[in-house]
């Protein structure tokens, strides 16, 4: 359990089941979650009791009665409309919901299973009872009030896409007077739809041109950000072919210039059809452009920048909206097939004219020929238009979604039944209807992203979806699940399911039953530990793109994305940090350059922010170091038995009886610390990954300080203000006429220093800041590596005793052997004296007139028997212990048969003959080789003349089919030119 998670468990705050009163960190969240329905019509009224708390707390802040009653008033005013807002926008949803054929099932069963539920004997037993305790708490209906809904028609995306405006005006953030925009500085914001589509569009260069703007759309959507920056240019979406082609060439705007390819399109990998959308990405860039077609590098005022960052996301909704982009991708492969099969057949019907022998690929209807005709030929834009696959390939990634998760719970499947929509079914019938509410309340949630991932994920050019940290690094895998619910910080996050006490529920007596660690921990009441894992939530590291692009050194546009199924309050979103530090920076704010830092820093940042402590995300250093601290206490304890192992091997090196092998099997059993290797090696390939970006960062914040100095500083640099510092410094009135020749311009002139000062006082704290980042985490990096080496050490310890219990192993084999060498020398030597016995034994018993036909006394046998065995028996140990009569005996055999070859010729025949072992074996392959190179020619020379047989009757049939068709076409000439015929002789052909 991380740190936040202790103080999340310990804090009454939004959620609780306990009263919170004015402690709220989320006003949507405490409206919808904490409030019964009974109490939202009160809760904006002047009698409640909070608000009176409120303008209290506002006036001794301010001390000003009446600001604080306005303070109030206007919050209170936002809030109310940001509530009734997203009332509409739910009951919209839901109806959306249930005419969307893909999604309609979760309406259809949540009112299914509520009417189950409300049928069932335990509500028609309790209602009743519950309606009195209600009514003496003094408590209303639970009944929601309908809540009007606009009738839109159908859901447009990009009307439920809402865009950030932040606007700053003499240092100081001002409110936008416009009826499309809503809230108040710096929350005010509008819609996507009304930005890029709107004539007079809040975005144009010419809306306020003196102020200082931002303007921020949630998704890394390369259509959308080429089409703002069109709107503020007043230009068309550039047509990168229309620009480059010979002819009708299309003059280049300044849109074009801004998005032109070496900082545009040229900056996008991944964009291969085969390549998986985690390719997607703009390479890390930061430099200054011009937006001028005549002169690119005339002082250019713009500026952009593309920067990987660190961010998180749940388990639960990655693996979801993994599985809906695979099934999206999957549907434009198969559209993209049948695509091409439509074209294919319809080059082919455009051919059918040039020959008779044309196999027909269609079916001749009127359908398919006014589709080959063009009638019905879809449009070079409506090429990958999104192909609706069937329902159960959408379901199936539901299903998979939902059982990765139960995987996760390690709930038995006998238990916890999946249907292929993704949908558990249960037996209660209130859990049933929960967990239908909760599909709902999911979808509902996730269906802007989802609507963004099927209308842009397949675009040209594509949406960049959010990515794993593995998916980032390895995004030449076509893969990374595995490695993603192996990150160190979903291990951390993430409750063992043997971590959770559990319910003795197999009892027939439900007296009996009890929660079993409760009771032999002698825990009474509500158990913390229980708590405490139902809270953990399983995350993991996610990286996300920042797109950012300064124009004319006075608008900012920026394109990240938010966390999945988000709505615009969400607390824990980098925008709404972003948006937070502007307004205590206020009125601190004097270029845009500022604003742009401020969005760096909270990006860069935003993972490793300790305190942010109101939602859910991971304490990243913490975890880390708690992982490494892990892995190093069972290193420390590794190092323990290893030392107990090796004193138990000494005791068994040292005894003399049989030992008892099983003590020291563990010694050489390296399982336990190879375990412990990976595991913290992959911690480490996980700080490396950290450290990468984190040092894009370094790069990307100093590239972009140099380039805001450039605009910034009125001298133009650094060397330039030196050598004009040392060469006017004898003449202030040159120096002032070099500035500005009244005192406007040197009013601007100091105004520019003044905020290029103020400027690099703030870059430089940024920049330390990610310093500091990278030392933390390359200090994380060096223990782990320290770690590693302390494992490869008892890695070591082991295999050098491995190698020790082997040698003393052979010494006490080579002991074992000797001993039974005596014992078979013993038996050795009984042989060799029994065998001649036996063979005497067995030649006097056998039965023949030389030996059995006298009667022989026992003495006469022995008198032949002994001696002639004793003769064999000492030549044999003779033998078999003299190695010099051994080697005698073999002198005089080996000089014997020498000297009878030589004197007998027969060796001087061996060697007339000159075939030596060599000779031979060379001589047996080379008869081989030409055997079967033999038979290799003869299979190739049939196979040749089988070939020609064949094309030999082909020619005769292709000869015989050209004069039928000559004899036919001299027929129909003839017909012609006599007049006979009018028929046509394409058409006769």
């Amino acid at each position: 359990m991380d740190h936040f998670e202790n103080t999340h468990a310990s804090t009454i705050t939004c959620l609780s089941a306990e009263n919170h009163d004015c402690d709220i960190k989320d006003y949507m969240l405490h409206y919808l979650g904490c409030l019964e329905i009974c109490e939202r019509e009160d809760f904006f009224k002047d009698t409640n009791p909070l608000w009176e708390e409120e303008i209290k707390h506002q006036n001794n802040v301010c001390d000003d009665l009446e600001q604080a009653r306005r303070l109030v008033l206007e919050k209170r005013e936002v809030w109310k409309t940001n509530c009734d807002s997203e009332l509409r926008r739910i009951n919209f949803l839901r109806k959306t919901l249930a005419q969307d054929p893909d999604d309609k099932h979760l309406v259809e069963q949540i009112t299914k299973s509520s009417a189950i539920w409300r049928s069932s004997e335990s509500y028609t037993t309790n209602i009743g009872k519950v309606r009195v305790w209600r009514e003496r708490q003094g408590k209303g209906s639970t009944r929601p009030t309908d809540v009007e809904i606009e009738d839109t028609g159908y859901y447009e995306l990009e009307k439920d896409v809402n865009v950030s405006i932040i606007q700053f005006e003499d240092g100081a953030g001002v409110n936008i007077r416009d009826d499309r925009v809503w809230n108040k500085f710096p929350n005010q914001e509008t819609t996507l739809s009304s930005l890029l589509q709107d004539e007079d569009s809040l975005l144009d260069k010419k809306y306020s041109p003196n102020r200082l703007r931002y303007f921020h759309i949630p998704s890394n959507n390369m259509i959308w950000a080429e089409q703002a920056i069109a709107r503020y240019h007043g230009d068309e979406r550039p047509d990168y072919h229309a620009t480059h082609r010979e002819l009708i060439r299309k003059k280049k705007t300044s849109t074009y210039m801004i998005l032109r390819e070496p900082y545009w399109r040229s900056q996008f990998h991944g964009g291969q059809q085969q390549s998986p959308p985690h390719e997607r990405h703009l390479g890390p860039i930061c430099t200054a452009i011009s937006s001028d077609a005549e002169n690119k590098n005339h002082f250019p005022q713009n500026m952009v920048l593309f920067m990987p960052y660190l961010y998180w996301e749940t388990s639960r909704k990655r693996e979801q909206f993994a599985a809906e982009i695979e099934s999206i991708m999957d549907s434009t492969i198969a559209n993209t097939a049948e695509y091409e099969m439509f074209q294919k057949k319809r080059r082919q019907e455009s051919r059918r004219e040039l020959s008779t022998n044309l196999p027909n690929t269609l079916n001749g209807t009127e359908e398919d020929i006014g589709l080959l005709r063009g009638s019905l030929i879809p449009k070079t834009d409506d090429r990958f238009k999104s192909w609706q696959p069937t329902s159960n390939s959408r379901f199936k990634s539901r299903a998979v979604a939902m059982n990765n998760l139960l995987n996760e719970l390690q709930l038995s499947k006998h238990r916890l039944q999946v249907d292929y929509m993704g949908r558990v079914n249960v037996k209660n019938t209130l859990g049933q209807f929960l967990l239908d509410a909760a599909r709902l309340y999911e979808g509902m949630s996730n269906y802007r992203d989802k609507k963004l991932l099927h209308k842009y994920l397949s675009a040209d050019p594509p949406l960049h979806p959010r990515r794993t940290l593995d998916q980032a690094y390895y995004w030449t895998l076509k893969s990374t699940r595995k490695r993603d619910r192996d990150q160190v910080v979903y291990r951390g996050t993430t409750a063992r399911h043997e971590d959770f006490h559990t319910y003795d529920c197999v009892s027939e007596d439900s007296e009996t039953r009890s929660w079993t660690k409760h009771e032999e921990f002698g825990i009474k009441g509500p158990c913390n530990d229980c708590k405490m894992n139902i809270q953990k939530l399983s995350r993991v590291i996610m990286v996300d793109q920042l797109w950012m692009w300064i124009l004319d050194a006075n608008t900012i546009i920026t394109c990240f994305p938010k966390q999945y199924g988000a709505d615009t309050q969400d607390s824990s979103g980098i925008h709404k940090s972003i948006r937070m530090r502007l307004q205590d920076s206020d009125p601190d704010i004097r270029t845009v350059f500022d604003i742009a830092l401020i969005i760096i820093d909270e990006c860069s940042k935003a993972l490793f922010d300790r305190t942010n402590m109101i939602d859910r995300q991971p304490q990243v250093i913490d975890i880390f170091s708690k992982a490494i601290g892990a892995i190093m206490y069972k290193q420390t304890a590794a190092f323990e038995r290893v030392w107990r192992w090796s004193d138990t091997a000494i005791e068994i090196f040292k005894s003399k009886g049989s030992p008892d092998m099983s003590e020291i099997v563990p010694l050489l059993d390296i399982n336990p610390e190879a375990m412990l290797e990976r595991e913290i090696k992959d911690i480490i390939e996980e700080l490396n990954i950290m450290i990468d970006i984190t040092k894009i960062h370094r790069k990307m914040i100093t590239t972009f300080i140099t380039n805001a100095e450039n605009i910034l500083d009125p001298l133009g640099g650094k060397q330039k203000r030196q050598m004009a510092a040392r060469y006017f410094s004898s003449n202030s009135k040159e120096l002032a006429d070099l500035e500005g020749t009244n005192s406007e311009d040197v009013n601007d002139t100091r105004k520019r220093e003044e905020d290029y000062n103020w400027f690099k006082l703030n870059a430089d704290e940024t920049l330390e800041n990610a310093l500091s980042r990278i030392n933390e985490l390359e200090g994380l990096r060096d223990a782990a590596v320290y770690t590693t080496e302390g494992i490869k050490d008892i890695l070591d310890l082991k295999q050098q005793e491995a190698s020790l219990v082997q040698t003393w192993l052979a010494a006490r084999q080579s002991e074992e052997s000797t001993r039974q060498g005596g014992s078979i020398m013993m038996f050795t030597i009984v042989t060799t004296i029994f065998i001649p016995l036996s063979f005497m034994s067995s030649v006097f018993g056998m039965n023949n007139i030389e030996i059995s036909g006298d009667s022989w006394s026992i003495r006469e046998e022995f008198i032949y028997m002994f001696p002639i065995s004793a003769g064999v028996i000492i030549l044999s140990l003779i033998l078999a212990f003299s190695r010099w009569i051994r080697s005698a005996l073999y002198w005089l055999w080996t000089c014997f048969w020498t000297l009878v070859f030589v004197t007998s010729g027969i060796y001087d025949q061996w060697l007339n003959l000159g075939m030596p072992s060599e000779s031979v074996y060379r001589s047996a392959n080379e008869i081989t080789d030409r055997l079967k190179e033999k038979a290799a020619i003869a299979r190739y020379a049939r196979k040749v003349k089988r070939t020609i047989e064949v094309r030999k009757e082909q020619a005769e049939t292709d000869l015989e089919s050209f004069e039928t068709i000559a004899d036919t076409g001299a027929r129909i000439s003839t017909r012609v030119l006599l007049g006979h015929g009018r028929t046509n002789i394409g058409s006769a052909v």
